[in-house]
């Protein structure tokens, strides 16, 4: 029976050989075609992490902002990648951002594809992995799968853009407070067991507050709760789900005021907060914790996940 069964996924894999292609995806977008006209972030790590592609450099006195060396690996990848449109016309390469241990490039689909899009992924592995045998290094280079985006709003590119330029900023920032990046998992706060980053610290605030605005109050009633809690010398806690919680949030953030975040998602050993939670987090600023278990795939905010993240909320602020 198992033979059969072997053979017959065997033949089915020959049928369809996209499926392949899309199971090793780290994460996707399940209705999306990937021949299809689309702009793309791709994120590939090496394999073990290992800093195979270069060094993250300092600050100096011709470089203002931390910067990447490439190795003759990464010199390599590089070439690799902008090379694609060598192979596939109808691609084009709008960024690159090389980093010791992974890369982020920006392709722009221009018209369909021949083939899915895992497959050009595929093919431009294959070029690093000959690249690094021709320089004496065991391969495979890059880790099984990769992570997309899939562009979606105004602004979105520009965004895509800017987050790669500042990579190696942001890495830099990230070892120099590791302990403000490093995730704990397992971790029991007010009676429930979380995954946490951050500054930890911040629970032992003499003064933290919830924020909770009803979907049903107005602007002005917001900004006047806003006053009220940014004025109070505490630290805001919230999972920041109604749009008054989301902006009283970001009063906080902008105004230096620590935070402790309730997140609907947890995290993996890749996570790390983005836009202004990130320098936030590096200043000590902000706590971010997860009741639930890490996933890639979209999942819908419940009415039961939101009364489990306020609970939470509610329980750090009253010490419970």
């Amino acid at each position: 029976m198992d033979d059969k069964r072997n053979e017959g996924r065997k033949l089915w894999s020959q049928r369809h050989p996209d499926v392949a292609t899309i199971r090793s995806m780290k994460r996707r977008m399940v209705s999306h075609d990937y021949q299809d006209r689309a702009i793309y972030l791709i994120t590939l790590c090496v394999e073990g992490r290992m800093p195979l592609l270069g060094n993250l450099c300092g600050p100096d006195s011709s470089h203002p902002q931390p910067w990447v060396t490439l190795s003759p690996l990464g010199e390599r990848v590089k070439a690799e990648w902008l090379c694609i449109p060598r192979y596939y016309p109808q691609i084009k390469v709008l960024a690159l951002t090389v980093m010791p241990d992974h890369l982020h490039g920006i392709l722009f689909v221009t018209r369909p594809l021949p083939v899915h899009l895992g497959k050009v992924i595929n093919g431009f592995k294959t070029g690093c992995n000959r690249a690094a045998r021709e320089l004496g290094i065991s391969v495979p280079v890059w880790e099984q799968g990769y992570t997309d985006g899939v562009l979606k709003g105004k602004g979105q590119l520009e965004r895509w853009k800017a987050y790669l330029n500042d990579n190696p900023r942001r890495l830099w920032v990230k070892r120099s407070h590791h302990d403000f990046f490093s995730i704990s998992h397992d971790v029991t706060i007010a009676g429930s067991t979380v995954s946490a980053m951050g500054n930890h610290q911040l629970l032992q605030h003499p003064s933290i507050m919830q924020v909770y605005c009803s979907r049903r109050m107005s602007k002005e009633e917001i900004t006047c709760e806003g006053d009220r809690l940014l004025g109070q010398g505490a630290v805001l806690v919230s999972p920041s789900i109604s749009p008054g919680e989301r902006a009283i949030m970001n009063r906080a953030l902008e105004a230096g005021i620590p935070v402790i975040l309730i997140c609907n998602n947890g995290f993996d050993e890749l996570s790390k907060p983005g836009g202004r939670l990130f320098d936030a987090c590096a200043a000590g600023k902000v706590l971010l914790i997860s009741p639930f278990l890490h996933h890639n795939d979209y999942h819908p905010l419940t009415a039961e996940c939101c009364h489990q993240m306020n609970a939470l909320a509610r329980a750090i602020a009253t010490r419970q």
